[in-house]
């Protein structure tokens, strides 16, 4: 059975669910069965589109609305607690690299969420660094990212060729100019 609810209805108390103790669970306890998991409750929506507006490729992972996956993460992401910075995405990619899909994982998915990782670098350092780079020990590619006002020089293979091995899974290092020669030591990513 379902109602229509109108705003001025919304907003009176008896008409709004309780919250008391409620904040201290991240989601509620939904049967397993339960195909509109991710409708039932806006307050999961955001993890959900951090999952898959960063890399829509997982949908085909768990088709065909992602639930399962979603709601494995959800539950690894309770016990866990990922940090909520550029950190989260590559916990994200430790978690699938470990999870039951991991069989499935692509390197395009990783990328996907290195990238977002780098962009939100970007977009919160405070540091005097003005660009980072990223690598994921099983990828030849490493994702490379400026701060807005530095302009990037063109891309040369040679430069990312310079770069030793990661020695950690997922290795990160902050840049202080273009070019190999800002490049210091790979350092472990948190998490």
């Amino acid at each position: 059975m379902s109602r229509t609810l109108t705003a001025s209805a919304l907003l009176e108390p008896s008409a709004r669910p309780s919250r008391s103790g409620d904040f201290l669970l991240p989601f509620p306890d939904y049967p397993c069965n339960a195909r509109s998991f991710v409708n039932l409750d806006a307050r999961l929506l955001p993890y959900w589109h951090t999952l898959f507006d960063v890399c829509p490729g997982l949908l085909k992972l768990d088709p065909p609305e992602g639930l399962e996956l979603f709601r494995r993460f959800m539950t690894w992401a309770y016990r866990h607690h990922p940090a909520l910075d550029w950190t989260y995405y590559i916990s994200v990619c430790r978690w699938l690299l470990n999870s039951p899909y991991q069989a499935r994982v692509t390197e395009e998915h990783i990328e996907a969420f290195m990238v977002a990782a780098a962009a939100l670098w970007v977009a919160t350092d405070v540091s005097q660094a003005r660009g980072l780079v990223l690598a994921w020990q099983p990828m030849d590619e490493r994702v490379v990212e400026w701060k807005t006002g530095v302009r990037p020089a063109l891309p040369t293979p040679q430069a990312d060729e310079d770069l030793p091995p990661p020695p950690w899974e997922f290795s990160w290092s902050p840049l202080s100019a273009k070019g190999a020669s800002s490049f210091r030591r790979w350092l472990p990513v948190p998490g």
